[in-house]
């Protein structure tokens, strides 16, 4: 076959995914690579194509497999080497993955795609400083949008938004394609989030769907615009993650005038339902009901106006099952209880886990007194048995089934506390006013909001934030420190000003004025929400400090 003929076929077979990412584009792509390797076996291109191809629909073992094939016939090719490191990154080895990318940076002097993939594989391995320094070596010639964009995304992660919005706005400019701007728009309006701009901000996350991460959900209907329902029924989809499907619920709640009908994962189903908010709610994969217009669920604050001033903070807007209250008080038993959630999902537009190892928790084992609970789903369970603390475990007999959280949030009620990292629980907590400390990585989560300890959405939930150059053990030393002051009945001087148990020494990120200022309050709730009138919201300013707040669960009167 002529070089003519050869290119004809492999561009065919380009053409044959559709130049999608979908399962179905990228099955097309395979057949396509396949065709042109019948032809010429040994075509790198093809090779290359086909290897990624595989990556991305999940059959790691044949992409590797392929690529290695491929290096052995071209070992100088520098893309092939760079997809094997992908690959290996897939598989969880990164010290193979590095060793692939940095030989292809070898072959491939200064290629911003190759000293990207190098930053992100440093990043992945702890190697914050070294990752930098490849992120910024290929941006060193012509900007490129991708490695500012991950720039961009350190900066932000690591306390300082500002800084995160100046490179972004140069990954913005720089793109060279519409998916490679979507990205450095999200993460622009991420940074935006982290520091308050709220209605900015969320007018630039709408760039999510340009991405290619999110399913389309479109479901044929007009979009709704904000304006008046006027007796029109609004469908709302759910998008993401559990955690953002719990905090954005609220605002489903608060719109008038028609029938609002939402579409959520089944495990929240039940408890979204019992809240009596919304006219309906529907489970993903179900048929959807009839309606005028829809819209998904993050694009609520776009649509609704929301800024940092006007925030829907009236907490519990859920509530637990009160006929389960007494069977679970039974299992759990006397005393006080914390209960502890350490691992989280893959956020999207992140590339970090919301997670904390559990070895983590230990120091608040040893609180004189407090039983541990475990609250964690799913993915990190079993790690309950590895640790040398004693901690309880309910969650088999916890809404595994269609019950969804019910029994958390029953279970809940009975803690006096709740620790966890950057999780659903999280939200839950906050969504039933609950009193939480949720502990989270230095640049915090733009979704508790932009104070360094306080969340703008969520009044009884509190922010800990890992300190720059710290670690968990630091955190939670502090944790247990707090704890045990509260226990003994001992007030310190807040940083506040507040005659409150000292919040952690952390140092305030970077948190430039929001929207409106924020008020600087503690954060902190009525001792049982589950008894308190749902009509009557207690602002921050009002609430209690938190040794009145927990001191009752710890078995004694608080000394205030």
């Amino acid at each position: 076959m002529t070089d003519a003929a050869l290119q004809k076929l492999f561009r065919t077979a380009l053409r044959s995914g559709g130049g999608t990412d979908s399962p179905r584009g990228l099955e097309g792509a395979v057949a396509g690579f396949r065709a042109v390797l019948l032809a010429q076996p040994d075509y790198a291109p093809a090779l290359c194509g086909l290897g990624e191809a595989l990556r991305k629909l999940g059959r790691v073992a044949e992409a590797e497999a392929v690529l290695r094939t491929a290096i052995e016939r071209h070992p100088t090719k520098p893309d092939l080497r760079r997809a094997l490191a992908e690959t290996l990154a897939d598989w969880g080895r990164l010290d193979e993955a590095l060793e692939e990318a940095e030989m292809a940076g070898d072959l491939a002097r200064g290629d911003p795609v190759v000293l990207t993939l190098i930053g992100l594989l440093r990043e992945r391995r702890g190697e914050t400083a070294l990752a930098r320094a490849a992120l910024e070596a290929a941006c060193a010639g012509v900007p490129d949008a991708a490695a500012l964009t991950e720039l961009g995304r350190m900066r932000r992660q690591a306390g300082d938004p500002s800084g995160a919005l100046a490179v972004l706005d140069r990954a913005v400019v720089a793109a060279r394609h519409p998916k490679e701007k979507a990205f450095a728009d999200v993460q622009r309006a991420l940074a935006l989030l982290s520091m308050g701009r709220l209605r900015e901000g969320f007018r630039a996350y709408d760039a999510r769907w340009k991405t290619g991460l999110l399913p389309n959900l479109d479901p044929k209907l007009p979009p709704w615009t904000g304006d008046a329902l006027a007796g029109r029924t609004l469908l709302v989809r759910c998008e993401q993650g559990l955690s953002e499907c719990l905090q954005f619920f609220r605002l489903a709640g608060t719109i008038e005038g028609g029938r609002v009908v939402v579409e959520a994962p089944p495990p929240l189903v039940p408890l979204l339902r019992a809240s009596h908010r919304v006219s309906e709610v529907v489970a993903q994969g179900d048929p959807l009901p009839p309606a005028d217009c829809w819209a998904p669920l993050l694009s609520l604050p776009r649509l609704l106006h929301i800024d940092a001033e006007s925030i829907p903070d009236e907490v519990p807007y859920l509530r637990p099952d009160p006929s389960l209250m007494a069977e679970w008080r039974e299992r759990l038993g006397p005393g006080p209880k914390i209960g502890i959630a350490w691992r989280g999902g893959d956020p999207l537009f992140e590339n970090r886990r919301r997670s904390v190892p559990l070895d983590a928790f230990a120091p608040l084992a040893g609180v004189d007194g407090v039983r541990l609970i475990s609250l964690q789903k799913g993915d990190g369970r079993q790690d309950v048995d590895h640790v040398p603390f004693p901690i309880y475990d309910p969650t088999d007999d916890m809404d595994e089934g269609p019950a969804g959280f019910i029994d958390t949030a029953v279970v809940m009620q009975d803690c006096a506390l709740i620790v966890t990292a950057d999780t659903a629980i999280a939200h839950l907590a906050g969504a039933l006013a609950r009193p939480c400390w949720v502990v989270l990585p230095e640049g915090g989560d733009w979704r508790f909001g932009w104070h360094p300890t306080h969340s703008a959405w969520y009044p009884t939930v509190e922010c800990l934030r890992k300190p720059p150059g710290g670690t968990w053990t630091d955190v939670f030393a502090e944790i247990a420190r707090r704890l045990t002051a509260i226990r003994q009945g001992h007030v310190e001087e807040s940083p506040d000003g507040d005659d409150t148990p000292a919040a952690a020494d952390t140092p305030a990120p970077d948190t430039p004025a929001p929207d409106t200022p924020a008020a600087d309050t503690p954060a902190a709730a009525p001792t049982n929400p589950a008894d308190s009138d749902p009509s009557s919201h207690e602002s921050v300013d009002e609430a209690r400090d938190e040794t009145d707040l927990l001191g009752g669960f710890f078995g004694r009167s608080p000394e205030v």
